[in-house]
């Protein structure tokens, strides 16, 4: 654990996490300033509501508006979203913030017609306006799914039924698969490859993950990670399917929801090209992740039966008609890429004083126990 381990039964002291500094008032006279260069003084823009959508998020900060604005004489109103990447001075967890990356991306994947994901209106590249490059897109209404606290400790998915429960792994099942079948050309998802030439895409985006890994660790050494890489590196695929378009971050927490249906797919900063058991490892992962955190922290295993490793493998062969292979490589090589972004969020939560420098730089892990377990016993535990 990267803080003092409370007793079981207790919830972790404090889930915040600090993302911004950024005035809203400011950014709100600058973005109303944009509005009225981009849309002409005659539209008389005007933003009616300001604020955050209250999840901590990582990679990009992300604010609600209401906007209204004449346009032909008539009056007209959007809800919509502004995503920023995050001020330097809030210790970003990724070097850099691909704008255009998330921006492309979404609206590959549109195109396709089976993902949920919001129109992008605006977007703009020059930091004049605000400080920063931003893109706007429409607000979709939809419940969220918390990850701090995790979502695995209460509220409306953790509360549901066993078959609505069903329902919402099903729709994320079926989000991946939507992802998976976007048809696109060689040119048109050139902006996914990782520059890397003469190496498959898996390759790639391991040998990125080390690079991230180097750059994150600030001269310190995580044996437990690079432990990590090198089985990961000593079991690898026998075979690596053919490359698909990944999403990159799939969990429940970066889909909006109404009614257990996913009405919007959302953060799209990790998109890339790769095996299409990287995205479905990763759900895996991400939820038996949140199982290990809430036995460690509160001594329980809720939500059981959400999201098993045989439950998703079968749902996602029988949509998309394929088989997946070397699953339970793929489902650690999630645990790899969740540990490098905990050493960054640790050394964040050491800055700001939300923890003490630990002793032991493995003790900066919340998947510390997760990692020992796969060096000493191997990927079986997924399966449990």
């Amino acid at each position: 654990m990267v803080t003092k381990e409370p007793k079981p039964g207790q919830t972790h002291p404090d889930w915040r996490l600090r993302v911004s500094s950024r005035d809203p008032t400011s950014l709100l006279a600058g973005l109303t300033d944009w509005f009225s260069h981009t849309m002409g003084v005659e539209s008389r823009p005007r933003l009616t509501s300001f604020g955050s959508p209250g999840k901590a998020g990582m990679s990009s900060e992300t604010l609600l508006f209401d906007l209204d604005w004449e346009e032909n004489g008539v009056a007209r109103h959007g809800a919509f979203v502004l995503r920023l990447p995050p001020p330097e001075d809030s210790f970003p967890i990724f070097p850099e913030y691909n704008l255009d990356l998330q921006v492309d991306a979404m609206r590959l994947v549109s195109r396709g017609g089976t993902v949920p994901v919001p129109r992008i209106p605006w977007q703009e590249r020059n930091s004049k306006a605000l400080g920063a490059p931003f893109f706007i897109m429409e607000r979709i209404d939809g419940a969220m799914v918390p990850d701090n606290p995790p979502y695995i400790f209460g509220g409306w998915l953790a509360d549901a039924t066993p078959a609505q429960q069903i329902r919402v792994q099903r729709e994320l099942v079926t989000i991946l698969t939507g992802v998976h079948n976007v048809n696109a050309s060689l040119v048109e998802r050139n902006f996914l490859e990782i520059d890397r030439p003469g190496a498959s895409p898996l390759c790639r985006h391991f040998a990125r993950e080390r690079t991230l890994y180097e750059w994150g660790r600030n001269s310190m050494h995580f044996p437990l990670v690079e432990a990590l890489f090198d089985w990961l590196a000593a079991h690898w695929p026998r075979v690596e399917s053919p490359a698909v378009v990944i999403w990159g971050d799939a969990r429940p927490g970066n889909v909006l929801w109404r009614d257990f249906h996913a009405t919007a797919v959302l953060d799209w900063e990790l998109a890339t090209i790769g095996p299409r058991e990287m995205d479905v490892g990763y759900l895996i992962f991400f939820h038996q992740y949140f199982r290990h955190v809430a036995r460690v922290v509160a001594g329980r295993d809720p939500m059981p039966q959400f999201l098993r490793r045989n439950d998703v493998v079968n749902t996602y062969q029988e949509i998309a008609e394929t088989k997946l292979t070397d699953i339970d490589w793929f489902i650690t090589y999630g645990l790899l890429q969740q540990a490098v972004v905990e050493i960054r969020l640790s050394q964040r939560r050491i800055l700001f004083g939300e923890m003490e420098r630990p002793a032991d730089t493995n003790d900066y892990l919340y998947s510390r126990r997760m990692i020992e377990q796969i060096l000493a016993d191997g990927p079986g535990i997924w399966q449990r």
